[in-house]
């Protein structure tokens, strides 16, 4: 068999792995719908492995090169008004394939998927950006004036400005071009704060005192992406790394996928935990009292915030799993002038 051009390649992936019959349903939703758009979104799941072992070519260029990449996809329809979105299922386990938080320089010059994870520390509310854009030339004589030549779509990095403004002109006869705003599709935004988990040694003390930097980092969740994330949870993300200049130029990441990470952690109760609990088994209270008494020693002195500490400690106990609903947590308000202690102390 041989060697199949990328855009056969594309259409033969999108067949093995249903994508082709999405594509179709997605297709069919579009013509019934009565509303007219001026750029039609479809989303497609990629399977990196999958796709090298269909065609290394086009997979290579998925995963360096996802804009051009989306365009091979977008080349099995002819019209100008097809958005193709490549969603990434993962990335492979190498190193050139993660980005570290606590590196500088970070790289947002590549313009492709890396794999970064980190704990949200902040969201905003999700609001409106512009999908895609209509544009006719102000000239009624030019040909451009009527027709779908001028489609603007969003890209990753790209500002609500790049996409549109009042400054474009017309390629055939340097005309302004003018939107043609009942054609303009909006879909859901929210910015999202991360910071690698590096950060809690930082809080809590690092016993080794060796200096380190880190900074939180920007995320654009977009479209089906917008509300699953939640404060405090820690997630994996593939993304684009992009500079966005507005005011001030500012390193982002645009989300293509995002994972919920529960670290592992040893299952089961220590030989010391086991003997405290048969000494202390004579007083319902004198186990708990001890244990709030010696937890976070490395950060405030024995026997100081042992109220803070207690309630922390049922805190956890009562919390599950992080990715369930907190219907039943406890939760814990805490008043206090000496807030870094506080801060160190509840990570």
């Amino acid at each position: 068999m041989g060697k199949l051009p990328m855009k056969e390649a594309a259409l033969v992936y999108l067949d093995r792995s249903g994508g082709l019959q999405k594509f179709m349903d997605d297709c069919k939703y579009y013509n019934d719908s009565k509303q007219s758009y001026a750029v039609y979104r479809f989303s497609i799941l990629i399977n990196p492995c999958d796709v090298v072992e269909l065609d290394a070519e086009l997979g290579n260029h998925i995963l360096h090169h996802p804009l051009k990449a989306a365009q091979v996809f977008q080349s099995l329809q002819t019209e100008t008004q097809i958005n193709i979105v490549l969603k990434l299922t993962h990335l492979p386990s190498l190193p050139s394939y993660s980005l570290d938080l606590c590196e500088f320089p970070l790289n947002y010059a590549s313009q492709r998927f890396y794999m970064m994870q980190g704990i949200v520390i902040a969201m905003t509310t999700v609001t409106k950006y512009t999908q895609g854009a209509r544009f006719l030339c102000s000239d009624e004589v030019c040909p451009f004036s009527k027709g779908f030549q001028y489609i603007r779509v969003h890209v990753p990095g790209a500002t609500e400005s790049a996409t549109v403004r009042n400054d474009f002109l017309c390629r055939l006869c340097s005309s302004s071009l003018q939107e043609d705003r009942k054609f303009r599709v909006l879909g859901d935004k929210q910015i999202i704060e991360i910071i690698t988990t590096k950060v809690l040694h930082a809080f809590q003390g690092d016993p080794k005192n060796q200096p380190f930097r880190f900074q939180s980092l920007s995320v654009f969740l977009r479209d089906e992406l917008v509300n699953k994330m939640k404060i405090g949870n820690e997630y994996k993300i593939i993304g684009i790394p992009v500079c966005v200049k507005t005011s001030q130029t500012a390193l982002c990441v645009e989300a293509n996928s995002i994972t919920p990470y529960t670290a592992k952690v040893p299952s089961g109760i220590s030989d010391n935990f086991r003997c405290l609990l048969s000494l202390t088994s004579s007083s319902c209270w004198r186990f708990t009292a001890i244990l709030a008494n010696v937890f976070a020693s490395h950060i405030v002195p024995l026997g100081t915030y042992n109220l803070l500490k207690l309630c922390l400690l049922m805190s956890l106990v009562q919390t599950r799993d992080c990715s369930s609903e907190r219907e039943n947590c406890l939760d814990i308000l805490v008043i206090t002038s000496d807030t870094l202690l506080v801060d160190r102390i509840s990570l």
